[in-house]
């Protein structure tokens, strides 16, 4: 068996990773000609990154990311309106990541032609259908 992902965004990437993983072949169709590191910054909260540790992501995530340690909301003049501690520092047992999304993006990206093979992802091609 063969799964075929429309789309190498970071859901595409995880998904073959885990399907990678368990020995189930795949092959990514992505529409751009290149995959690139383009986004903004982004929080990926201790679910997600308990599934990317799942798959030996989590040194990497540490080079290129920042561990969330605390969320603050605050006014125009820098007065507190409410504080929270994140991820490890909030007692779960895997970090929140501040990370910029592109760099996500390219990381999983890396792990999977590292992992499953440059062929593994087709660039510049729109899955339409299959036979």
């Amino acid at each position: 068996m063969k799964v075929l992902i429309a789309g190498a965004g970071i859901g595409g990437l995880v998904t073959a990773l885990m399907l990678h993983q368990r020995g189930i072949a795949v092959q990514l169709f992505e529409a751009a000609r290149d995959v690139r590191e383009v986004g903004v910054g982004i929080n990926v909260l201790p679910h997600a990154i308990r599934e990317l540790e799942a798959l030996g992501l989590l040194p990497a995530l540490d080079r290129v990311g920042v561990r969330t340690r605390k969320l603050s909301y605050l006014t125009r003049q820098g007065q507190e309106v409410w504080s929270e501690l994140r991820g490890t520092y909030a007692g779960h047992e895997v970090p929140q990541f501040s990370i910029h999304r592109g760099r996500l993006q390219k990381l999983i990206y890396d792990a999977v032609t590292d992992r499953i093979g440059p062929e593994a992802v087709l660039t510049g091609r729109r899955l339409a259908g299959f036979v």
